[in-house]
């Protein structure tokens, strides 16, 4: 089966787009990638230029691969730090939030993660800063909702807890664009 041509305006959008550079390189010459593997899937978010190095020992050797998320971040941020192995541990404590759906249940699953994502961003340069305004777009008014109770249940906290953990998850959902957008603005003040 023939793969379907980059038309040489799309090519040429690209390569100028990175300087007619390798975008993790910037060696001379780059051939263009398809980040998905698709080589049906021509569209611009998807094509990153790559010198035949890059191209042919990173992105094609199963032992060295970049993830697909990962260089589909990198390909929107155009930040090489993305692909330094020191952002990884950032990288893996944020991946929830790509799974969070308004019907998740496991809420408890959902603010380990939270918690975990900005305890790490805190150990970072500059990180209280930036976890505080992680806490402003992910936490419920600035904290997750919890109420301690003692004896039974009262159908009115568990109410007001259920409707809280769902505006829980439709603000995860609403900000995890600027949370990332945080996460990669965070890592310019890193020392890599």
């Amino acid at each position: 089966m023939a793969r379907k041509a980059i038309s040489e305006k799309v090519k040429d959008t690209i390569r100028k787009e990175f300087n007619y550079k390798c975008a993790i390189c910037a060696s001379d010459n780059p051939q263009i990638h398809h980040i998905d593997e698709n080589h049906e899937n021509n569209n611009i978010d998807n094509l990153l230029p790559l010198c035949p190095n890059c191209h042919l020992s990173d992105q094609h050797n199963p032992t060295r691969k970049i993830d697909i998320p990962k260089l589909q971040l990198f390909r929107k941020y155009k930040d090489p730090t993305i692909l330094n192995s020191k952002f990884h541990p950032l990288y893996t404590r944020s991946l929830f939030l790509d799974a969070v759906e308004e019907n998740t249940n496991d809420v408890k699953s959902l603010y380990e993660q939270t918690d975990s994502l900005i305890e790490f961003v805190k150990s970072l340069e500059m990180g209280t800063f930036y976890a505080q305004e992680l806490e402003k777009l992910i936490k419920q008014n600035g904290h997750m909702y919890s109420i301690s109770m003692s004896g039974g249940i009262d159908h009115r906290y568990e109410e007001a807890k259920s409707k809280n953990n769902l505006d829980d998850r439709k603000k995860l959902i609403i900000n995890k664009k600027k949370v990332m957008a945080l996460i990669v603005e965070l890592l310019r003040y890193q020392n890599w």
